[in-house]
């Protein structure tokens, strides 16, 4: 006997979507999941995914949107939490997990490639130096502020480093000779890329 659909508001339809997405995406990245198997996972049609969200790229967006959300939230209470001491080490460590959550590279890079909108995925990154901006004007003075480029430019550098480890790190630290399993590898590159990151968003030279 077929279960019985339980009834929904609009509201509580559309977040349950967004929910199963984000699991399902989660387990088996983007290209591993499809409209069809988010409806099969809320028990909803075919037809009710795509009257809210019309395609799997605008769904996936939608995930991604949300995640930038919830990734400004962090950086927001983390600099509250810190007060924004010490500066540099604290900005990158935030920065840091943003981009280094492989479920977050892998979701972001997939809209970059899919967007039918070509500025939706810059619109999201834009959002994301504009919260760390803001963040750094709450703790350091004009001065000693970083310009918008260099902030910038550590998003970038960040962002690379860390999608680059997210897609190669099992066959990398293998080839290597280490445990991909082994969490202090990540911690080691984590913590090897938060001093370098550190070091330029301060302003500092490295040496040649």
């Amino acid at each position: 006997m077929t279960e019985r659909r339980r009834r929904r508001t609009p509201e509580q339809a559309r977040e349950e979507i967004l929910d199963a997405a984000t699991e399902l995406i989660a387990q088996d990245g983007p290209d591993g999941v499809g409209l069809r198997r988010v409806a099969e996972a809320v028990g909803v049609s075919h037809g009710l995914v795509t009257h809210y969200f019309g395609t799997y790229a605008a769904l996936v967006r939608a995930v991604l949107a949300r995640e930038n959300e919830r990734q400004r939230e962090r950086i927001r209470e983390r600099m509250r939490a810190s007060q924004g001491v010490p500066y540099a080490d604290d900005m990158t460590r935030v920065l840091f997990e943003a981009v280094a959550d492989e479920r977050y590279v892998r979701l972001f890079a997939w809209s970059s490639l899919h967007a039918e909108d070509v500025s939706a995925p810059s619109q999201a990154l834009a959002e994301l130096v504009d919260a760390l901006e803001a963040g750094i004007r709450l703790v350091l003075p004009d001065p000693a502020r970083p310009d918008r480029a260099r902030i910038e430019a550590v998003v970038l550098l960040a962002l690379s480093a860390a999608y680059g480890y997210a897609l190669g790190r099992q066959s990398w630290l293998a080839g290597l000779g280490h445990d991909p399993a082994d969490p202090a590898h990540d911690a080691s590159f984590r913590a090897a890329l938060s001093s370098a990151l550190a070091t330029y968003l301060a302003g500092e030279t490295p040496p040649p």
